[in-house]
C-alpha cells in the first residue's frame, strides 16, 4: 500500500482541525470540533490539555474513517496550532498537571512590565515566558517536579508532538521557540540568560529543531501499529505563510483566525519592528529565516462574540445582513475585546460602540464590526510595511475563516486599496504544515514541485468604496483613541482587570 497520503493537526484556540491531503495538496478528508473555552475570571482563558488530546485522537480517527484510508498510507504527519500556550505534564503518565494557560491569557501583564525593566526588552503578555512562570510558581509541585525530571513544561506544540510520539520526542521547532521570549535569534537556541529567568536549566526545556524533520515515529498503538514519522512542526502563523507560499522577502499573508495575524517574510534578517515583532519564520536543514508579525487579537473572535450575544446569526446571514446597508451608518466599532495588539500594544484597551442612534440596526452594527475588523487589519499592514526591509504587501493573501466571506474581503481590500487573494483554501495553516511534512519524507521533492500544484486565486480588487472607506478608517482611529482614553480614565494604574 503506498504512503500517498500526509495527515495533519491544526489546534488552534478554539477548536482542533485535522485534514488528509494527496500528493496534488488537495483535501482528500477532514474534521473538526471545539473544544471548552475556560475562563476563571476576565482577562483568563485556560484549556484542558486532556480535552484537547482527546479531541485530537478522535478527529484522527474520524479523518481517516471518511477518507477510507489506512494508516499504512500515511506518510508524514505535521503538527501545527496556537503558540505560546503554556502547560506542565506528568513525564510517565502523560496527565497535566494544570489547565494549559492561553497565549491570550492576560493574568501575567503586571510580570511582563517588570520583567520588560529587567531584560531591557518587551516581554508580552501573549508570549509564553510568563505564562511557564506562573504554573511553575503557582502550582503546587511543578516546579520541584519539572526540576527532578519527573515533569516536563513547555507549550501545546511539544505537548502534542510528545503526546504523538509516545513520549519519545520533546522537542519545539525554532518557530515555536521564538514565541516564547526566551529564544536567542543569534544561536538559534535558548538564551540562557532569559531561561535563568524561571530558575530552571536550559536542558529541563524542550530541544530546539527544525521545523521540517522526523523527530520520531508515532506512537504504533495510535495507528493500527503503522509506521507513521511525526515529521513537522511550526507555529500557525510561519505554517499558514508557508502555505501561502510567501516564500521571499517582502511576500506577506493574513490570517483570519480568532486573531487576525500578519506576516511578511524578512529572510534571513532579524528586524526588530518599531510596531510590529519579529519572530523565527522557519528552520529548513540548518538555515533560519525570520518574519515580520503584527497582531489584532480580536478577529474572528468578534465574529464568535456577535453570535453568543445575538447580534449575529449563521455566517450566511451574516453576508447578507451587512449586505442590506450601503455602510454602517456612522457606527463604529472597536474591536478590542481583549486588548489592542499591534502596532500599539494595549492589553487594557476594551471593544466599544460608538455613533449609535435611534436610526441604527442590526445591520449597521453588523457592518461596522467587519469594518473595525478589516480597520484594525490595515493599521497592522501598514506599520509592517514601514518595518519590513524589503518592499511589502503589493497584494495580500488571505486565510482563516473570515477570508470565506466575499463581502468582508471585499471591504478589506477597498480599506487596504490593494488586492487580496484568497486562494482555493482557506485552510492555508493545515496545508502549510502538510508541506513541511511531506518535504522531510520526500512526499514533495521541493517548493518548485510543491508550486506546480497550487490553483488559482480568487482576486478581491478595490472598488469604487476605496475612497469613502479610506475617510471612515481616519474618522474609525479617532474612535479608538477615545475608547483608550476612556479606559485609562477607568481601571487603575492601566492594567487589565
Amino acid at each position: 500500500m503506498s504512503r500517498s497520503l500526509v495527515l495533519t493537526i491544526d489546534a488552534g484556540t478554539t477548536g482542533i482541525r485535522t485534514i488528509l491531503y494527496d500528493r496534488r495538496g488537495v483535501e482528500v478528508a477532514g474534521a473538526y470540533r471545539e473544544f471548552t473555552q475556560i475562563t476563571p475570571a476576565p482577562s483568563l482563558l485556560e484549556h484542558d490539555a486532556a480535552e484537547i488530546w482527546a479531541v485530537t485522537r478522535s478527529l484522527m480517527s474520524e479523518t481517516m474513517a471518511r477518507a477510507g484510508a489506512h494508516a499504512r498510507q500515511i506518510a508524514a504527519i505535521g503538527v501545527t496550532g496556537q503558540r505560546a500556550t503554556a502547560l506542565a505534564w506528568d513525564r510517565k503518565t502523560g496527565q497535566p498537571l494544570h489547565n494549559a494557560i492561553v497565549w491570550q491569557d492576560l493574568r501575567t501583564w503586571p510580570r511582563c512590565l517588570e520583567l520588560t525593566e529587567l531584560l531591557g526588552f518587551p516581554v508580552s503578555p501573549f508570549q509564553a515566558l510568563t505564562k511557564i512562570e506562573w504554573l511553575l510558581d503557582h502550582v503546587p509541585g511543578v516546579r520541584d517536579r519539572v526540576l527532578s525530571g519527573e515533569a516536563l513544561v513547555g507549550t501545546l506544540d511539544s505537548w502534542l508532538v510528545w503526546k504523538l510520539t509516545g513520549g519519545a520526542a520533546f522537542v519545539i521547532d525554532a518557530s515555536n521557540a521564538s514565541t516564547t521570549s526566551m529564544w536567542d535569534p543569534a544561536t538559534g537556541d535558548w538564551s540562557p540568560r532569559i531561561v535563568d529567568v524561571l530558575g530552571v536549566p536550559v536542558e529541563r526545556l524542550a530541544t530546539v529543531s527544525p521545523s521540517s524533520v522526523v523527530y520520531a515515529n508515532a506512537d504504533p498503538d495510535l495507528f493500527d501499529g503503522a509506521v507513521v514519522p511525526v515529521a513537522a512542526s511550526a507555529g500557525d502563523q510561519q505554517a499558514a505563510t508557508f502555505g501561502q507560499l510567501c516564500l521571499e522577502p517582502g511576500e506577506g499573508k493574513a490570517t483570519y483566525g480568532t486573531a487576525v495575524m500578519v506576516d511578511v517574510n524578512t529572510g534571513g534578517q532579524w528586524v526588530n519592528g518599531r510596531g510590529t515583532y519579529p519572530l523565527s519564520l522557519w528552520r529548513l536543514g540548518n538555515v533560519d529565516s525570520y518574519v515580520l508579525e503584527g497582531t489584532v487579537i480580536s478577529g474572528g473572535a468578534v465574529i464568535g462574540w456577535g453570535r453568543s450575544v445575538r447580534l449575529l446569526e449563521s455566517p450566511a446571514e451574516t453576508q447578507a445582513l451587512v449586505a442590506s446597508v450601503p455602510d454602517a451608518g456612522g457606527v463604529a466599532f472597536v474591536p478590542a475585546l481583549q486588548g489592542l495588539g499591534s502596532p500599539s500594544p494595549d492589553p487594557s484597551a476594551k471593544g466599544a460602540f460608538l455613533g449609535l442612534t435611534r436610526a441604527t440596526t442590526r445591520a449597521h452594527i453588523a457592518r461596522a464590526m467587519l469594518e473595525g475588523v478589516a480597520f484594525r487589519t490595515r493599521e497592522v499592514v501598514e506599520a509592517m510595511r514601514i518595518d519590513s526591509p524589503a518592499p511589502a504587501f503589493r497584494r495580500l493573501p488571505v486565510d482563516g475563516g473570515m477570508a470565506a466571506n466575499d463581502l468582508f474581503l471585499q471591504i478589506q481590500a477597498d480599506v487596504l486599496g490593494v488586492p487580496v487573494d484568497r486562494p482555493s483554501t482557506v485552510q492555508a495553516t493545515s496545508l502549510g504544515i502538510a508541506y513541511l511534512a511531506g518535504l522531510a519524507v520526500g512526499f514533495w521533492q521541493d517548493t518548485d514541485e510543491i508550486r506546480q500544484t497550487r490553483l488559482p486565486a480568487t482576486v478581491f480588487e478595490p472598488g469604487p468604496d476605496a475612497t469613502s472607506l479610506d475617510d471612515r478608517f481616519h474618522a474609525w482611529q479617532h474612535a479608538v483613541a477615545a475608547v483608550r482614553a476612556y479606559t485609562a480614565a477607568n481601571s487603575a494604574g492601566g492594567t487589565p482587570t
